[in-house]
């Protein structure tokens, strides 16, 4: 699907384009949403560009996701998506800045789009003209991937509670639980990671002097968004060694939990040990044997294994080992 975006009363309006229709008078925005091949023929015939397919789009080189090709500069970044669910993926999205219009292209749908769409419904934050929707995109993608940041950090600090706050040792059940939730957030932020190195050079990209001969306002919106980047980084690898504390602490109380479990069933091996070495004994089948003609042989013998078992429990509990 196409929809071009253009000026009305400070803010953008959506107006639907049709592959054959000539482009809407105006519109500083085209946004290729999964779009078929004949849509994508269509406006990179109207605005003489030469599109990327999405095989492009997932090229890795430097070359292939950062050129210029005569007035236009061709960008593709890679943002978060599904970040609430458990499968959280980086998908490729394409931004190609003319000098009167921006040409977005995405496979997926993004949050941070919708965002941007909602609020520039009321203003336009940066501007009606295409680096203006561009900014204004960024600082929609920075805002989403610091949300994704917090939703990782409250993660941390309830599995931090879950591990160091309980009054009881935690289940097996539990633990094997708080595994999957340190992996899956793990995951996550290193797919945050991956994209905010990615705007980094888009943002250094477009912050070149022969990129866009934008205004100083401009240079300083660049800048403060590289900078809420950077930012966003160091708070990144932060959670990333936070989270390989919870996974190493988590791995530590499995093994106590393991060693617990030993050393009750050692412990319970040595209790029966001596009980079962004199039932053996008396099990023998010898002729010569006095004990087995004594009257009180039985319960004398019951009484041995029962003090023989139960000695070594006192013993293990007052070393504190159980």
């Amino acid at each position: 699907m196409i929809t071009a975006y253009r000026l009305v009363d400070s803010t953008l309006r959506p107006m639907p384009f049709r592959p054959g229709e000539p482009l809407p008078a105006g519109a500083s925005w085209f946004d290729l949403a999964d779009p078929s091949e004949a849509e994508r023929v269509a406006i990179a015939d109207a605005l003489q560009l030469s599109i990327p397919t999405r095989e492009d789009m997932l090229e890795i080189e430097l070359s292939s996701r950062l050129y210029q090709e005569i007035d236009a500069l061709f960008m593709t970044a890679s943002l978060v998506t599904g970040a609430e669910t458990d499968r959280p993926a980086l998908e490729p999205v394409l931004f190609i800045l003319m000098g009167t219009a921006l040409v977005t292209v995405r496979h997926h749908d993004f949050k941070a789009f919708d965002g941007f769409v909602s609020r520039a419904g009321r203003e336009a934050p940066f501007g009606s003209t295409a680096l203006g929707v561009l900014l204004g995109l960024m600082d929609a993608i920075v805002d989403r991937l610091a949300d994704i940041l917090e939703l990782v950090q409250r993660e941390a600090d309830d599995i931090s509670r879950s591990i160091f706050g309980a009054k009881r040792p935690v289940a097996s059940r539990d633990l094997d639980r708080l595994l999957r939730r340190i992996g899956l957030n793990h995951n996550l932020t290193t797919r945050v990671r991956e994209s905010l190195a990615s705007l980094e050079r888009v943002l250094t990209f477009l912050g070149r002097p022969d990129a866009t001969r934008n205004e100083q306002a401009v240079a300083r919106t660049l800048v403060s968004l590289a900078r809420d980047v950077t930012a966003l980084t160091h708070h990144a690898s932060y959670l990333g060694s936070n989270i390989n504390f919870l996974l190493d602490s988590t791995l530590g109380m499995i093994n106590i939990a393991q060693n617990a479990i030993i050393k009750i069933v050692s412990v319970a091996a040595l209790v029966f040990l001596p009980p079962t070495l004199i039932a053996s004994i008396y099990g023998m089948n010898f002729d010569v044997m006095p004990e087995l003609g004594w009257p009180w042989g039985y319960p004398a013998a019951l009484g041995l294994m029962a003090l023989s078992a139960v000695l070594p429990y006192v013993y293990f509990r007052r070393r504190g080992w159980l």
